[in-house]
């Protein structure tokens, strides 16, 4: 039987803090934020998907058929609407997983949004990737051709860790985030394991640009929704400008000294932001 469901992680139990949702960044999972989602203060039940494509996930991934995210916010929605949880409700989530949950919080108008590292592209490429020229623009994309040439199968898990310690990547991740990774993100085969996202996936992933960042911001400000957002200062895939002009738009907006992975390079840092944007405790804005 084909799921119709997200893959699905829960920590703590209902409570009068209602109920966090995390999603993940493209190529992890779930279990790649358990750690720092562990230290986030939060009394109520923490659910932590794992998105089409990846982990243990078990949705159909047709690379071919994604062109934007917006199919990601509707799993995500249809996972929610068949779980009865706790209010309020607080969609957070990092990179890709930080447009999906904003995507998502259109219909279910939670109480705030929390975005770490969205991904805000040039308003010309994501315009060009809903016309014929899309694959033309998007197969130009340097990270989508990285990923398509990821390395798949390792004779174990152990040889896996091993490789990825040694990539610049993974090089500031906490042990406990690369160990995560690891537990969700291979697959076991006669040969040794595999990746769970497909390479052909996480590039696709990468290249699904059309469904864009400024008109779901503008929806969710207007209907009341309230929307933080924490930019890395390396390496971001939220540029000043964004910042600048997400502030404008009325989003709380601040920097932290750490690059896009912030999440499992920084947990303590990370999951202090969640629990201040959470309690209503906003730190200084620095945009």
């Amino acid at each position: 039987m084909i799921p119709s469901q997200l893959h699905l992680e829960t920590l703590g139990l209902p409570g009068p803090d209602g109920t966090l949702v995390f999603v993940h960044a493209t190529g992890l999972n779930g279990l790649s934020y358990i750690p720092m989602l562990r230290r986030v203060d939060h009394q109520g039940e923490i659910l932590i998907p794992t998105l089409r494509g990846h982990g243990a996930d078990r949705l159909e991934a047709d690379p071919d058929r994604l062109i934007s995210w917006e199919l990601l916010a509707s799993d995500l929605l249809e996972t929610l609407s068949e779980r009865k949880f706790e209010t309020p409700l607080i969609l957070a989530g990092h990179s890709a997983g930080a447009v999906t949950a904003l995507m998502a919080a259109r219909q279910l108008r939670p109480s705030k949004v929390l975005m770490i590292e969205p991904v805000v592209l040039p308003r010309l490429i994501v315009a060009l990737c809903k016309t014929p020229l899309r694959k033309r623009v998007t197969r130009r994309i340097p990270i989508a051709k990285k990923a398509a040439a990821r390395r798949a199968d390792f004779p174990s898990k152990e040889a896996a860790k091993a490789y990825y310690q040694t990539k610049s990547f993974f090089r500031d991740w906490e042990e406990a985030a690369l160990d995560g990774y690891l537990a969700e993100g291979l697959t076991k085969t006669e040969q040794g394991v595999t990746l769970s996202c497909n390479p052909a996936w996480e590039s696709a992933m990468f290249k699904a640009q059309a469904g864009g960042f400024w008109p779901h911001l503008s929806s969710v400000l207007q209907a009341g929704v309230e929307v933080s957002i924490l930019g890395a200062a390396k390496g971001s895939t939220f540029p000043r400008r964004a910042r600048v002009r997400a502030a404008k738009m009325g989003a709380h907006v601040v920097e932290r000294d750490s690059s896009h992975m912030i999440p499992v390079e920084s947990p303590n840092l990370t999951a202090r932001w969640i629990t201040d944007e959470r309690k209503g405790k906003a730190s200084s804005t620095r945009v």
